[in-house]
């Protein structure tokens, strides 16, 4: 069994969507002051590798903990989008050709993971509103991207996000280390979430399995 990590590491300073709460990791108790070591976290719902429930858009949508343990852990394949550009939209016709199978996850790679903590992260790839539909027409699960946002980040229009979890279809965002994976190779792909009730989303360790 082979594992890949696509998960960024959590930690001080590091890049967030503009706008969202700070990260903040300080220690709560230490060794020399108290009988163990225990860090605080201050982190929110949508801290680095993370996934959206629909509760997320919507205002009647369904929390994380209201979804088994199993609705986050699919089969599925990574799809090669390593030609888009910054700014791009991902059309209909770039996922066309994948071998999309219903209920399971498509992992949408462009390799935008490499500019993560930098300014070119938020020219990032995105999803058109014509992508979005078909990904739900085809049946998919979770919708799995290496870059901050299914919709564009420097735009207004939120379509990606709301067709997405308006079909309880989950996204995840901010995978890393996706050029690792093999297109059109099927994996078991694991998106747990923290069981933090009632929450819009929760940070991920996103892997890949190959068995």
């Amino acid at each position: 069994m082979h594992i890949i990590d696509m998960t960024h590491e959590i930690k001080n300073g590091m890049m967030i969507y503009p706008g969202d709460p700070e990260i903040a990791i300080t220690e709560g108790l230490t060794h020399e002051r108290d009988y163990c070591h225990v860090d605080q976290l201050h982190l929110n719902s949508h801290t680095g590798t993370h996934i959206d429930a629909p509760l997320h858009f919507l205002p009647e949508g369904k929390p994380i903990t209201d979804f088994s343990a199993e609705a986050f852990l699919r089969r599925g394949i990574a799809i090669d989008l390593r030609h888009k550009k910054a700014s791009e939209p991902i059309t209909k016709e770039d996922l066309s050709s994948a071998r999309l199978e219903k209920g399971e996850a498509a992992v949408l790679v462009t390799g935008w993971y490499r500019h993560f903590g930098t300014e070119e992260y938020l020219k990032h790839p995105y999803l058109s509103k014509e992508a979005a539909e078909y990904l739900v027409e085809q049946g998919v699960s979770i919708v799995a991207v290496d870059f901050l946002n299914v919709d564009q980040t420097l735009g207004d229009a939120w379509d990606a996000h709301n067709i997405l979890l308006g079909n309880e279809t989950f996204i995840v965002e901010n995978l890393d280390n996706t050029f690792a994976l093999t297109f059109e190779t099927s994996y078991l792909f694991s998106f747990l979430p923290l069981k933090i009730l009632g929450t819009d989303g929760s940070p991920i360790r996103a892997v890949a399995i190959e068995e």
